[in-house]
């Protein structure tokens, strides 16, 4: 313990705690910013199968090759580029019945993957499934390595940016001033690609009368990455929560303090901390509205319900595209058999179903009449609508509930010092917790038939609100209230 005889009045700033704030440690936001960057795709990545089911092993084999060799040979004719077989199967097939299994022939399957430019290769498949495809089994879509490339450098400096702004609104509104950038952490995320397309062709005569080529539209990728940054701050001299204090003793005053002569400091202990959490919530209006329309069609036969879809597709999206629908993409390409099953559980195939679906934005107060004009055009089930404000409104609001965190945790930390009657001192650390933000609830309804929308005035939507939450955390020094001596 040190020996109190031998205290010492030294003069120092008042509410530091210091002789030499340059000595005190580094004050440090920590702060991450996210960048977010979409880039049309080009090209088109197809997964075709030759699936065959017959008595022998020989007579299935042979018929897949036979097959394989002419979808091999349409393929590569039409520029099909890292053409690859990815599966080759040949499997028996086994009835059961009274627990005994028997052998009732022999399923082979023959799987290539290529790919083509976006804009050919409905066409493509068009023609691989009438060489003798009768399976495709995913499609994918991405950009070339050259915009991926440059999206990726993009993408970092929107997430620097944002790291930026995000920690000038807290200095600002805590009355910081920055220093330095003394670390920075760089996350970039994987290339995300959109939601393969899965659907099946059941036999080869699927596509082959078809007049019209299944229109297939790109979906973008969206390259993401985070940049987190610890930025060094300083006091402004109304940082504090004192400010009362300080206007009473003025900036240039100076306090006499007792300072024990060993440690260099009026508390030998460790710092005494207030942690406090702000939490800001703002709601912002939408402007866009997102819609996913299908084409679905039933019919007795597959070339029969792909023709019909085909045609359709064709004509809602020659219609969208006219009327301006922005992110124009296709979401889903399906075509199965229909069965009804009698009271022992036996199936018999009736018929066929195709659905085909299309997802775009356009501003709110056009969508209802884009989805009235698509379903006269063919469409008939509205699968999902959601609205989302513009990137400008979502970004400044994720800079004003930042703001308002800050504020909330400093007045719950004055309520608490005043109560105590403790005196604040500085802010030691700042954690921001930026919340993603949520998407509205979507509004999710379906159509029975063509005729539901074929009369009338057009369908009125309204957009709700996207709300925007996020969290600041304060570490904040503090010392028991005691009277200061001016000089």
């Amino acid at each position: 313990m040190a020996n109190t005889d031998n205290q010492t009045l030294v003069i120092i700033a008042p509410l530091t705690g210091s002789t030499n704030p340059n000595t005190a440690p580094a004050q440090i936001l920590e702060v991450t910013g996210q960048g977010e960057v979409t880039v049309p795709t080009t090209l088109t990545e197809v997964q075709l199968g030759i699936q065959v089911e017959g008595e022998t092993a020989t007579e299935v084999q042979e018929e897949v090759a036979q097959r394989s060799a002419a979808v091999v040979d349409v393929l590569q004719k039409l520029g099909a580029q890292e053409l690859q077989t990815t599966s080759i199967q040949l499997n028996p097939v086994y009835s059961f019945e009274d627990n005994t299994q028997t052998l009732t022939g022999f399923e082979g399957l023959n799987t290539f993957q290529f790919e083509l430019p976006t804009d050919q290769a409905g066409a493509a498949i068009d023609t691989a499934i009438k060489a003798g495809a009768n399976l495709i089994q995913d499609i994918s879509f991405t950009a070339s390595d050259e915009a991926l490339q440059q999206a990726r450098l993009q993408v970092l400096s929107e997430a620097v940016k944002d790291a930026q702004a995000q920690a000038g609104a807290v200095f600002s509104t805590l009355q910081l001033t920055p220093g330095k950038i003394i670390d920075i952490d760089i996350n970039s995320a994987d290339n995300l690609s959109p939601s393969p397309l899965v659907f099946e062709a059941l036999s080869k005569t699927s596509f082959a009368a078809a007049d019209t080529t299944t229109p297939i539209i790109g979906s973008p990728q969206t390259i993401e990455a985070s940049v987190s940054l610890d930025i060094a701050y300083s006091q402004n001299s109304a940082a504090t929560l004192a400010s009362g204090i300080d206007n009473l003793i003025g900036a240039s005053k100076q306090a006499l303090v007792i300072i024990d002569p060993l440690t260099g400091s009026t508390n030998p202990k460790t710092p005494q901390i207030l942690e406090v959490t702000g939490k800001g919530k703002v709601s912002v209006p939408t402007t866009l509205t997102e819609v996913q329309l299908g084409i679905q069609v039933e019919g007795k036969t597959a070339t029969e319900v792909q023709e019909e879809v085909a045609k359709r597709s064709t004509a809602v999206v020659d219609v969208l595209q006219k009327l301006g629908a922005q992110e124009l993409q296709t979401t889903s390409i399906q075509l199965n058999p229909v069965y009804k099953y009698d009271k022992d559980g036996n199936q018999t195939l009736i018929g066929f179903k195709g659905l085909n679906t299309l997802q775009f934005e356009l501003p709110t107060d056009r969508a209802g009449a884009a989805i009235d004009t698509a379903i006269q055009a063919g469409a008939n089930l509205i699968q999902d609508i959601s609205f989302t404000a513009s990137d400008e409104a979502l970004q400044q609001a994720r800079l004003q509930v930042l703001s308002e965190a800050a504020k909330d945790a400093q007045a719950q930390a004055q309520a608490v010092f005043s109560t105590l009657q403790l005196t604040p001192g500085k802010i030691i650390d700042i954690d921001i917790n930026s919340a993603s933000n949520p998407s509205p609830s979507p509004l999710l309804f379906n159509l029975g038939a063509d005729k539901a929308f074929a009369a009338g005035s057009t369908t009125p939507i309204i957009g709700g609100t996207q709300t925007i939450e996020a969290s600041v955390s304060l570490d904040i020094s503090y010392s028991p209230t005691q009277q200061v001596l001016s000089i």
